[in-house]
């Protein structure tokens, strides 16, 4: 698999739409400011939270991405050394 700028492309893109979309249904759901750690209040701005939350689900889709990635390259180069029949 060679990483080039399409293949970054492909990977970052998707990824960053999806965190985009995770970090809007979380974020709808759930006010930053009443999260509690360790029956603890955190503290933690909304601001911060969510951008701490969208490079959070950034990071996954980039590593979910990745993966699919990996196994689709995986696949093909497992399909071209198989012989035709």
């Amino acid at each position: 698999m060679k990483f080039n700028a399409a293949t970054w492309g492909a990977v970052l893109w998707p990824a960053f739409l999806g965190a985009a979309l995770a970090d809007a249904v979380l974020f709808t759901l759930i006010d930053p400011e009443t999260i509690m750690l360790f029956g603890v209040q955190s503290g933690v701005s909304r601001p911060s939270a969510y951008t701490v939350g969208f490079f959070v689900f950034w990071f996954i889709m980039i590593i979910v991405s990745l993966t699919a990635l990996w196994l689709h390259a995986d696949n093909a180069e497992k399909s071209k050394q198989r012989p035709l029949r």
